[in-house]
């Protein structure tokens, strides 16, 4: 285009230095031919020079519209590096470079609080509803985390089912809290897709700026460590950073390392603890434990590994290694012991798990019958539809259902009538105090009376004095189990405990006349 105006503009002054330069070249000029002749020359090259104007004219305007086009999908294309193209929200990119005038309006003693979210069990949403479903999950999330923001602040998404937020200035600390619990309480409403209904969780962590650090990416990084701690502390909450959890993660990700070896190599064992029929006071089953003891961090409790293993997607891994062990020592003992196992709740999210848990039972040749799996509530609650859909295939195996820990979670008696539950378990917060609180006492009777008319077995977890032992006996609980008979041993111990029921020794010191 440039080269087509100078051409043009080399053709006008041509014409000028010909018109010019005529007289010189014709001296004949004066004559009538030769005027003649300058005329038509004259007419020619005016023309031409009216034409290179025009052209340059319009050759200018569609320089300036293309000019301007191009700084139009610069400036868009500059907009879509700063933004995430499946929400429409901010990036990290655009959140770095906008922090900087967010801070600016910050007065001493106020504060604007760096938040850190993510999705709970957003893997297993995709794995089982599909990516599509999982980009709507994460646009209408979104969607909530601004829609609560307002336009005080910024919230960003990182990547994955990771968000930021930068709040608005707040007076105090009191006040990022009373904003994140507002947060949590519109993400726990349910996401309705079409037909489909799901509730999903959410921790938060929160560093303050100037407190918690100055630059962004510290102050992401420790809201990051908040979330941890937030995540650790159960389902729907928030944490403050404080200093010493920087020491806390550092163990967490060196344990996170040493369980991944563990698990690969083996090295997370099961252990039993036996479930007794109080009223004989011989064994009707044991329940397999997680039990890992690392070289440098000693025994470390399941509460503190399993969620780690969840978190991190090797718990399947963990649980198919577990229940394949137990299935082999279980097939040991008498054909009238069952097994009694623990899902994790994003496991009842793996629509493969029937097929999984099938696979290992006929490895091992271990009947299903004799197989109760233990599910929490809190399981049911985060996707109800898929759990009632797998629960029903392990249940069309042969497989028992247990609800574990029932009355301390998210407590729903259609849990009974909408779910194959064929035992629930008397969580051990009620039984330990049923002798000294009166409340306590009157759920366990509560448990008790409703597992009866729904024909469904109770077994009290938490037993360890012989006074709850005999109240609970008296109440008609006829399974339960506690460190009053046995804590969680290897299956070298718990076949020595079956050997000694099998010679007649009661090694739980029943009622004799009941044997």
């Amino acid at each position: 285009m440039t080269r087509s105006i100078v051409a043009l503009l080399a053709i006008v002054l041509v014409s000028f230095a010909s018109l010019q330069l005529f007289p010189l070249l014709f001296p004949t000029y004066g004559s009538d031919h030769s005027h003649h002749a300058y005329d038509i020359l004259t007419s020619v090259l005016l023309g031409l020079a009216a034409f290179s104007l025009a052209y340059g004219t319009w050759a200018t305007k569609r320089l300036r519209k293309e000019l301007k086009v191009r700084s139009s999908a610069h400036t868009e294309a500059l907009a879509l590096a700063q933004h995430d193209p499946l929400t429409g929200l901010p990036n990290r990119r655009r959140l770095l470079e906008a922090f900087s005038d967010l801070i600016r309006d910050v007065k001493p003693d106020h504060f604007r609080a760096v938040m850190m979210l993510d999705l709970d069990g957003f893997k297993p949403i995709n794995d089982v509803y599909g990516h599509a479903f999982g980009d709507n999950l994460l646009r209408s999330f979104a969607d909530r985390l601004a829609e609560t923001l307002g336009k005080e602040g910024i919230v960003a998404r990182l990547g994955g089912d990771e968000f930021a937020i930068v709040s608005p200035v707040f007076k105090d600390k009191s006040e990022a809290g009373g904003f994140a619990r507002r947060l949590l309480t519109r993400i726990n409403d349910r996401f309705e897709f079409g037909d489909r209904q799901i509730s999903i969780g959410s921790g938060i962590g929160i560093a303050m700026y100037p407190h918690d650090g100055h630059a962004i990416t510290e102050l992401l990084r420790r809201a990051d460590i908040a979330l941890y701690r937030a995540k650790s502390s159960g389902r729907s909450t928030y944490r403050f950073f404080e200093v010493d959890m920087d020491a806390s993660i550092l163990h967490r990700t060196l344990l996170e390392q040493r369980l991944r070896r563990a698990i690969s190599e083996q090295e997370v064992k099961a252990y039993y603890q036996p479930i007794l029929d109080l009223d004989t006071g011989k064994i009707a089953g044991f329940e397999a434990l997680a039990r890992w003891t690392d070289a440098d961090f000693g025994a470390v409790p399941p509460l503190q590994f399993i969620p780690i293993a969840e978190d991190c997607g090797i718990i399947s891994e963990l649980t198919q290694h577990l229940l394949a062990d137990a299935c082999k020592v279980a097939r040991t003992w008498p054909e009238d012991l069952y097994l009694s196992f623990n899902l994790s709740p994003v496991q009842l999210q793996d629509n493969a798990l029937p097929e999984q848990v099938s696979s290992i039972l006929n490895a091992n040749d271990f009947p299903p019958q004799r197989l109760v799996l233990e599910i929490t509530e809190t399981s049911l609650v985060k996707n109800p539809d898929s759990a009632k859909r797998i629960l029903a295939e392990l249940t069309d195996l042969g497989i028992s259902i247990a609800l574990d820990d029932f009355g301390a979670g998210h407590s729903s008696l259609s849990y009974l009538r909408d779910f194959p539950i064929k035992k629930v378990k008397i969580d051990r917060s009620f039984t330990e105090r049923m002798l000294s609180d009166k409340q306590c006492a009157a759920i366990v009777e509560a448990i008790l009376v409703l597992s009866k008319g729904l024909d469904i077995d109770a077994v009290a977890e938490g037993v360890e004095e012989s006074d709850v032992h005999d109240a609970l006996n008296q109440n008609g609980c006829h399974y339960g189990q506690g460190f009053l008979f046995a804590a969680a041993v290897s299956a070298e111990e718990a076949s020595g405990l079956l050997d000694a029921q099998a010679d007649g020794r009661l090694p739980f010191g029943a009622k004799t006349d009941a044997a």
